[in-house]
């Protein structure tokens, strides 16, 4: 069966990602299965999603997607190369054909003469410690291929040089499908014809009774349940997050921070510091940013010290690629594609009977998973909605296609 896949976040769903999905849906035709590998409990930014990933899944199927499979979090909780990487990987891996995602501008050419030309350079030099890597790749680009290299001033454009560099690193054969994005990414406000999901998220927290103009952002038959989330505070309080981060990071040295990963060059020094004469975890990473450190990669190391990842399960990860599918939601087409991938890919269902099956690193990878979801569901708003163990609890949601 033909398949696109569409890495993503959807934190949450609005009408931008149903676009997206459509334009997917308009360039391969009705038979074409769309499958979406979504990040769960944890985002790329380094913290806990808005809404628990059931939802998020379900949502995605109601706006035209066919299967959502979980990415699991060693990747969702990397740099940009990283998530791209597990992303891109896992696509393959499922035997999808074809690759899409957003963009403000560029094309597929753009993107992979871009990727070509990255691998060509020379490593990141000694003087370009002073800014993130990121940065020191873009300037060095810049000065080598300046006309393709102004794509990576867009925050969606950088996300599919990633892609694009993973896929001809890992010489999968995925034809890459960037779309023209509706929207900025990051821009707080509403009122345009499409919403970015920080803007939605911002006024969601502000307003949970629905009353906000960010419904209109929300498909229709996606209402009722997102409103009633936000009624019973099933969703993340940030401010909760953030002083679990910080008590945290009371309790942990500069030796036990040295064994996580991203912590190096002397970082867990200043690190402990700041979290030792900082009152709340925002001040602490604001006092550690530099322009070597960006504020989304300390973000994802603060993600680090609650989880606690190995170093040698993110660098194995990095090294053999997902070991499983861990699906959250389908249709009736979603469950034919996923017919072919069976036996060939292991597919997690249910993870109490499913979990031993899987190779010793499948095992790590999926308990990161599943403390993560713990972690989430553990800072929810109301303290009701905060048990654990919700990855036993549930089972892939099938959805029916409208006809």
């Amino acid at each position: 069966m033909e398949s696109v896949a569409i890495i993503a976040e959807f934190n949450p769903f609005h009408t931008g990602h149903a676009y997206l999905i459509r334009q997917v849906r308009q360039l391969s035709g009705p038979d074409t299965a769309i499958v979406v590998i979504m990040s769960g409990a944890f985002v790329q930014r380094g913290e806990p999603a808005f809404f628990d990933k059931w939802h998020r899944a379900a949502w995605a199927i109601a706006g035209g997607a066919d299967a959502v499979i979980e990415l699991p979090a060693v990747y969702a909780l990397s740099s940009a190369s990283g998530f791209a990487l597990g992303g891109v990987a896992l696509a393959a891996r499922l035997g999808c054909q074809a690759l899409a995602c957003g963009v403000e501008k560029g094309t597929a050419g753009d993107f992979l003469t871009l990727a070509r030309r990255a691998d060509e350079l020379e490593a990141v030099p000694e003087t370009a410690k002073k800014v993130s890597a990121g940065q020191a790749r873009t300037d060095i680009l810049m000065a080598a291929a300046p006309d393709e290299a102004r794509l990576l001033e867009q925050p969606n454009a950088l996300l599919a040089f990633e892609y694009a560099r993973a896929i001809l690193r890992q010489e999968q054969a995925l034809t890459f499908l960037p779309l023209p994005r509706q929207g900025r990414h990051g821009d707080v406000r509403l009122g345009a014809p499409f919403a970015s999901a920080s803007a939605l998220r911002q006024a969601m927290a502000a307003h949970q009774d629905g009353a906000s103009p960010y419904i209109s952002y929300i498909l229709e038959s996606s209402r009722p349940s997102l409103q009633k989330l936000l009624r019973h505070g099933a969703f993340t309080d940030y401010g909760r997050y953030g002083d679990f981060v910080a008590s945290q990071n009371r309790l942990l040295t500069p030796d036990q921070l040295r064994r996580l990963p991203a912590f190096t060059e002397g970082l867990e020094n200043r690190w402990h510091r700041a979290f030792m004469e900082s009152g709340s975890c925002p001040q602490a990473l604001k006092t550690i940013k530099t322009r070597r450190y960006a504020y989304s990669r300390l973000c994802r190391m603060g993600a680090y010290t609650l989880l606690q990842p190995s170093r040698d399960l993110m660098d194995c990860s990095y090294e053999a690629g997902p070991q499983y599918a861990r699906l959250l939601a389908l249709n009736e087409r979603g469950a034919t594609f996923l017919k072919g991938v069976k036996g060939q890919f292991p597919v997690v269902t249910k993870v109490r009977s499913d979990a031993a099956s899987l190779s010793p690193l499948g095992q790590e990878q999926l308990k990161l998973d599943l403390r993560a979801s713990d972690i989430q569901f553990f800072c929810f708003t109301k303290e009701d909605q905060r048990q654990g163990h919700q990855d036993y609890y549930h089972s892939p949601l099938f959805l029916s296609v409208k006809k």
